[in-house]
């Protein structure tokens, strides 16, 4: 086989990996983590110092109410877009939220909200640092 048609197999080859894994990873991810919001950047200091601004945090959905606990990390839908707090007080229809940097708590949320809560290890959210970055700076300049 000809040089220049090994090579051009060889970089469809690689694109087509990398497309698999940008298109295929979050893909992946959801269906794993039962949500279509798998990822989440955070965007301000007002998780801090659990989380911290340009952290990426992995999203597991959750299937009911009982799901959700006081001290979990949550990701909630609101007129601006999605916040992600700690539950600090529930009820049969709401749940009430704060940012552990924040001095007051967040108005209450209904269940149908959530979206989801932070995957956690040994009781702390996973977390990847920085890398939350890239989506904010592309949310930036759309």
């Amino acid at each position: 086989m000809n040089k220049r048609i090994k090579k051009t197999i060889s970089w469809v080859v690689y694109l087509l990996i990398l497309v698999g894994l940008i298109w295929g990873i979050p893909r992946g991810m959801s269906y794993t983590l039962k949500t279509d919001y798998p990822m989440a950047s955070i965007t301000s200091g007002s998780m801090w110092p659990s989380l911290k601004q340009g952290d990426l945090v992995f999203i597991k959905g959750y299937e009911n109410k009982e799901d959700i606990q006081k001290g979990d990390i949550i990701v909630y839908k609101n007129y601006i877009g999605f916040t992600i707090h700690r539950v600090i007080d529930l009820n049969d229809y709401t749940v009430t939220t704060k940012g552990d940097a924040n001095r007051a708590s967040d108005s209450p949320i209904e269940y149908d909200d959530i979206i989801g809560k932070a995957v956690s290890y040994n009781g702390k959210p996973i977390r990847i640092p920085l890398l939350g970055n890239i989506s904010i700076l592309i949310n930036k300049n759309i």
